[in-house]
C-alpha cells in the first residue's frame, strides 16, 4: 500500500521513530538483569538515535522504544512520518508496524540491517531505505523533494563514517538502559563464511575521527550520563592504526573528567597478540570484550575462513586478556560441515579451561546474503521457510524464518536451516549437552570464581551516587534471589566470600557475572526445551533426511522435502 506523504520533507513535520521489541527469549535481551539494576532493557537504540540525527532537524522527533514502554494512540495519531527498522530478530515487530501504518494511512519508512539484507520482505513500506543511513537517507529525502517519496533508496557506495552526525542521545531516558552505545568503526577485515557483517559493511573498516568520537562521549557526559558505554564496532581492532591514537586521546579525555565511563566492545581473538593495545584498553577502563571464538577445532576454523582464531591456543589468548583486567565473553557455534562427533566435549572443555563465564553457544544458521547461504544454495542444501529445499537456480532471495525460530527471536536454537552432513539429531543432542553443562549452577559458579581469580582488574571509573545506589540495590536483590534457591545458595556465598578476599574489584566482577545468571539460567532451560522439540521432530515427523552424503550434494536439490 502506498500512502500519500506530506508534500515535502522540508516542512516542520512530526516524526515518530519506533524501536521494535526483542523477544524475551533472545540471548542478549537480559531483561531480568536490567530489572535488578532498575532499568527496563539492556541497550539504548543507537541505530535510531543516529537516524534521528540524519533526518531534517526542523522535524519534531520523538522515539518510542517498545522494549521500554508501549506506544500511545496520541503519539501514533500525531505522526506525519513513521520511521522503523532493526535487525533480524526484530523482523516480526517491524512488519507489524508497517501493517499498522498501512491500515491507518500513515507514511512509513523502513531501514536497518534486516531490511537492507532482505528488502523484498518489507515491500509494503512506503519508503525502503537500504544500506547505511549517511548515504541512503539523503537519497530518500532528495527523491521526496523531487516528488517521488516512495520506493527503494540505496546509495551505490558505502559512506564515509566521518559524515555521521552526533546521535540524538537526548531522545532517550538513560535510566531505562543498562548501557549506552557509541560507534567508532564499521566493517571487519576478515572473511568468515557465515558472517553477514562483511556483506552489510564491508571488509575495509571505516573509522570516525578521534575528535568525532570524543565529541559523542562529550555529549553523553554533558547530558549527565555516567557508567557503562558499549563501543558497538563490528571488530574494534579492525583498523588498529586508527584505534590506537583514539585510545590515547580517550585516556587523556577520561583523566580530565575523572573517568566518567567504563567500556565494553567486540573484537577478534588477535587482540590478545597486541599487548600495547591491551594496555591502552586497560588505561581507559575497558572491562568486557566479546570474541567470536566459534570452535576450538582448527580444521573447522579453516573451513569457515576464520584461521585468525587458530594462530595461538585459545586458553593462552584469553588468559592474556585477563592479565589486563578485561573479561572475555565469547560466541561458539555447533553444526559446521567439518565438525566431527564429540564436538560437544571439546567445546565444554574449551569454555571451562579458558574460564569464559558468559558463553553464547548457538547452532549454525545460514543468514541472508552470506557466503555460507550462497554455498548451501549452490549445493542444494538450503531449506526454505516451508522446509523445502531451495532450488539451486532459484534467484529469489532467501527469507530466513521458519526453518528455525531465529527470526522470531531465538538466536541460539534457531539454526540448522539447511541439510547437514552429519546426523542433525546428533548435533542437537551435543548442543543440548553443551548448554545444559555450561549453565548448570555448579559449573557456571565454578567458572565465575576461577575467572575472578585469574582476572587482574584495575578499575578507573568511580561510581556516582546514582550508580552506587543502583548497584547496592542490585546486590541485595541478587543475594536474595541466589539464597532462596538451594542449588545456588552455597555457591553464591562461597563465591562472594572468596572473591572479596581477592579485593573489592574481583568481588565486583564476580557479582556482575552471577547477576547474569538470572538471565542465563532460565535462558538455557528455554533453549533445551526447544532442542528437545527439534529432536522429536527430526526423529519422528520430518520428511527430510537427518543427514546427507557429501557425494549426493549435486542432486540433493531434487529431494522430496515436505513439512509435516
Amino acid at each position: 500500500m502506498t500512502t500519500v506523504p506530506p508534500a515535502t520533507p522540508d516542512a516542520p513535520l512530526t516524526c515518530l521513530l519506533v524501536q521494535p521489541k526483542f523477544s524475551q527469549q533472545n540471548y542478549w535481551n537480559y531483561t531480568a538483569v536490567a530489572d535488578r539494576l532498575g532499568a527496563k532493557t539492556p541497550a539504548a537504540p543507537l541505530g535510531l538515535l543516529t537516524v534521528a540525527a540524519l533526518l531534517p532537524q526542523q522535524w519534531s522527533l520523538s522515539l518510542v522504544d517498545l522494549n521500554v514502554r508501549g506506544m500511545t494512540a496520541e503519539e501514533w495519531d500525531a505522526a506525519d512520518v513513521i520511521c522503523v527498522g532493526g535487525m533480524l530478530p526484530q523482523q516480526g515487530g517491524i512488519l507489524e508496524i508497517i501493517e499498522r501504518a498501512n491500515r491507518d494511512g500513515k507514511y512509513v519508512a523502513v531501514g536497518g540491517a534486516d531490511p537492507s539484507s532482505q528488502p523484498e520482505i518489507y515491500d509494503r513500506a512506503d519508503a525502503l531505505v537500504i544500506g547505511e543511513g549517511e548515504a541512503s537517507i539523503p537519497l530518500w529525502l532528495d527523491a521526496w523533494r523531487g516528488g517521488e517519496p516512495c520506493g527503494r533508496f540505496e546509495a551505490p557506495e558505502r559512506p564515509d563514517v566521518a559524515l555521521a552526525p552526533l546521535p540524538r542521545f537526548d531522545l532517550v531516558d538513560f535510566r531505562d538502559y543498562v548501557h549506552v552505545g557509541v560507534q567508532f568503526s564499521r566493517g571487519c577485515p576478515f572473511n568468515c563464511e557465515f558472517c553477514d557483517i562483511i556483506e552489510l559493511y564491508g571488509r575495509v573498516p571505516r573509522t570516525k575521527s578521534t575528535e568525532q568520537f570524543l565529541a559523542e562521549l562529550e555529549r553523553l557526559y554533558q547530558l549527565g550520563y555516567r557508567g557503562w558505554v558499549d563501543v558497538v564496532d563490528d571488530n574494534f581492532i579492525g583498523n588498529k592504526q586508527r584505534v590506537k591514537p583514539m585510545l590515547r586521546a580517550l585516556a587523556q579525555w577520561s583523566r580530565e573528567r575523572k573517568y566518567p565511563f567504563f567500556f565494553s566492545t567486540e573484537a577478534t581473538m588477535n587482540l590478545a597478540d597486541d599487548e600495547e593495545f591491551l594496555e591502552l584498553m586497560r588505561e581507559v577502563d575497558f572491562r568486557f570484550v566479546f570474541m567470536g571464538i566459534e570452535t576450538p577445532d582448527p580444521a573447522t576454523l579453516a573451513q569457515t575462513q576464520k584461521r585468525v582464531n587458530s594462530m595461538s591456543p585459545i586458553r593462552e589468548r584469553v588468559a592474556k586478556v585477563y592479565e589486563y583486567g578485561i573479561s572475555v565473553t565469547a560466541g561458539f557455534i555447533l553444526g559446521f560441515d567439518e565438525e566431527k562427533a564429540g564436538a560437544d566435549e571439546a567445546l565444554i572443555r574449551c569454555i571451562d579451561d579458558a574460564g569464559i563465564v558468559v558463553a553464547m553457544v548457538g547452532l549454525l544458521v545460514a543468514l541472508p546474503n552470506t557466503q555460507l547461504t550462497r554455498r548451501l544454495q549452490r549445493e542444494g542444501r538450503l531449506l526454505s521457510p516451508e522446509l523445502t529445499v531451495v532450488p539451486i537456480d532459484d534467484p529469489t532471495p532467501y527469507r530466513l524464518q521458519t526453518a528455525g525460530t531465529y527470526a522470531e527471536g531465538d538466536d541460539q536454537a534457531g539454526g540448522l536451516n539447511f541439510l547437514t552432513l552429519r546426523d542433525r539429531v546428533e548435533i542437537f543432542r551435543e548442543y543440548r549437552r553443551v548448554v545444559t553443562q555450561i549453565y548448570s549452577p555448579r559449573p557456571f559458579m565454578d567458572r565465575v570464581l576461577a575467572t575472578a581469580r585469574r582476572l587482574r582488574p584495575r578499575r578507573r571509573h568511580r561510581t556516582n551516587w546514582h550508580e552506587t545506589k543502583r548497584d547496592v540495590r542490585a546486590l541485595a536483590r541478587l543475594a536474595w534471589w541466589m539464597t532462596r534457591r538451594r542449588e545456588t545458595r552455597w555457591l553464591y556465598w562461597r563465591n562472594s566470600l572468596l572473591s572479596l578476599l581477592g579485593g573489592v574489584q574481583r568481588f565486583d566482577f564476580a557479582q556482575s557475572m552471577m547477576l547474569m545468571y538470572l538471565h542465563l539460567g532460565p535462558q538455557s532451560q528455554h533453549v533445551t526445551r526447544l532442542v528437545d522439540q527439534a529432536i522429536d521432530f527430526a526423529e519422528h515427523e520430518a520428511e527430510y533426511p537427518r543427514q546427507i552424503d557429501p557425494a549426493e550434494l549435486a542432486s540433493s536439490a531434487n529431494l522430496p522435502i515436505v513439512a509435516s
